[in-house]
């Protein structure tokens, strides 16, 4: 019989401060122990997504730190709390990456465990869906109490800078969460294929219908209407 993993053993006696403050003994003690996995890269598996989730609660954090501030009419701790969350999706973006280095056997194997368990459940995930229409409430609520129309906002910049970084940041999340989605869409499908459904019986044309939906449409269609008169010139100079 292969002996196992010779690292795979418990660590740390969660006797220290440090260990104590973090709580090591219990995080580490929440994924699947080696007797329980079904291949060895479920650790992987299992750790993403645990660690989405810690991220997830955090942007929730500070985007509610962002409305607070909104609400207040405090515009740049807002910009930064909403840029803060920005930060953390390049982070949930980035780490997608490590399951490029799962082949589509290994998860094969670690798919027959999950059930009916999908992303569509993850409760960080549909935290965020939740409370995007709260956070533009509070944007709209604070363009309305300082007189400003959001086209005219970005036609004129110059105008309330403060006002238009949030607008910026509000955006930028948006547009992070794109990418995040399709950079997930691009890792189920190189896993499980273009043809296979997901465990919810979902095609993949499916998930990313719902991957192009935005949290913010208006701050894309103000730049829609930004360009809807434009016209095509000569060449620079003439």
């Amino acid at each position: 019989m292969a002996e196992g993993n010779p690292f795979d053993g418990p660590y740390g006696a969660g006797t220290t401060e440090y260990e104590r403050y973090l709580r090591t003994p219990e995080l580490l003690g929440l994924q699947k122990s080696p007797d329980r996995r079904s291949h060895p890269d479920e650790l992987m598996f299992q750790s993403i997504h645990q660690v989405e989730e810690i991220w997830m609660k955090l942007m929730v954090h500070e985007l509610g730190e962002a409305v607070l501030s909104m609400d207040a009419d405090r515009f740049t701790p807002a910009r930064d709390s909403i840029q803060r969350a920005c930060q953390v999706e390049v982070l949930l973006e980035q780490q997608l990456k490590l399951f490029e280095t799962m082949l589509p056997g290994a998860y094969l194997v670690i798919r027959g465990g999950l059930g009916a368990g999908s992303g569509l459940d993850s409760p960080g995930f549909n935290r965020m869906n939740e409370i995007a229409p709260a956070i533009w409430a509070s944007f709209s609520r604070s363009l309305d109490r300082q007189a400003l129309d959001l086209l005219t906002l970005f036609q004129e910049p110059a105008t309330r800078p403060e006002v238009l970084g949030v607008a910026e940041a509000l955006i930028t999340l948006d547009a992070q969460m794109q990418r995040f989605k399709r950079e997930h869409m691009m890792v189920v499908k190189r896993i499980i294929g273009i043809g296979t459904a997901s465990l919810r019986g979902n095609p993949i044309e499916m998930l990313e219908r719902s991957a192009r939906l935005t949290y913010f449409p208006m701050l894309w269609a103000v730049r829609d209407r930004m360009f809807i008169d434009f016209r095509s010139g000569g060449p620079l100079g003439y």
